[in-house]
């Protein structure tokens, strides 16, 4: 049995040994968590059909610039500002244009012969719940394996991920940044503790630290989750840490926490709780404990 530092090794992610046919990845990550930089650098897209939310803005926008009357209003859009990219997203959300984009590929799928369905990959941060269940589910009545249904978590600090949404040409809110990465780690958490009633994905699960600085391959295709095993223990450790280190940004930043954040901050023996306690303003502390934190 492998180790888990023996998990930390770089991997290239092929599911399937680079099957061209029928394979599945459903890319998870909240914004600016790094989900382009590993289809780039850790994911092998060649026979890849890639579905990103952000190509469908930039094809409504364009509609909207060339005289479209059913898309005046993205007209002038600017999609790299975060008014910008709140509009284009309330405009997708109002007209339903993800979800009839979506019943519209599904169709196709289902026409498709079964032994040459199209490998995809589904860029998103599957931040909300239910995601994993209804797309999977869909994916399954068109013919694709459960086992055939991968999924790659790219969990990145939200510290991290708000610096690089600074610098990034497509900047967004800061409270999208931070809703999106909490609910992206709350959601894979919850399918990887089987917890996602009804979710279909039962491939390769890989887990991307902090935009590359490890890669760790947590589950095989059509394995059943041990929570037993010393994996299982230590990824529920490793999300475990990313939770308190949330808790700890919004003290620092002066937000206010919940009862049960105060209780899982003062029971982690990790958390360096004493320290904080004592020096409530213990901001050096923090960011040490984010930057630095060994996993």
């Amino acid at each position: 049995m492998q180790t888990f530092k023996q998990h930390l090794n770089e991997i290239n992610i092929s599911p399937r040994n680079g099957a061209k046919y029928g394979q599945v990845i459903f890319l998870v990550g909240g914004a600016g968590s790094g989900k382009s930089t590993a289809t780039l650098n850790y994911i092998n897209t060649t026979n890849y059909k890639i579905i990103n939310p952000d190509n469908l803005k930039a094809l409504l926008i364009k509609a909207g610039n060339a005289g479209s009357k059913s898309f005046k209003k993205m007209r002038g859009v600017n999609p790299n500002s975060p008014q910008g990219s709140s509009k284009v997203h309330n405009f997708m959300r109002d007209k339903k244009i993800g979800s009839k984009r979506a019943r519209t590929m599904m169709k196709n799928l289902k026409s498709s012969n079964t032994k040459y369905l199209p490998n995809l990959l589904f860029d998103r941060t599957f931040s909300f719940a239910g995601e994993f269940k209804k797309i999977s589910q869909e994916l399954f009545a068109a013919g694709y394996r459960p086992e055939n249904i991968h999924v790659v978590y790219v969990m990145t600090d939200v510290e991290m991920a708000l610096e690089r949404n600074k610098t990034r040409s497509r900047s967004l809110k800061k409270d999208v940044v931070i809703a999106t990465n909490k609910g992206a780690m709350k959601e894979f958490t919850r399918l990887f503790f089987n917890r996602a009633k009804g979710a279909m994905a039962n491939g390769d699960y890989f887990i991307i630290i902090n935009r590359g600085q490890s890669s760790i391959q947590v589950k095989k295709a059509g394995s059943r989750i041990d929570r037993a095993s010393a994996i299982s223990k230590k990824v529920a450790s490793l999300l475990g840490k990313r939770n308190l280190r949330e808790i700890y940004r919004k003290l620092c930043d002066g937000e206010t926490i919940t009862t049960k954040e105060w209780k899982e901050l003062q029971e982690s023996t990790e958390s360096g709780w004493d320290s904080f306690q004592s020096n409530p303003n213990a901001t050096d502390k923090y960011i040490d404990w984010v930057t630095k934190g060994s996993f």
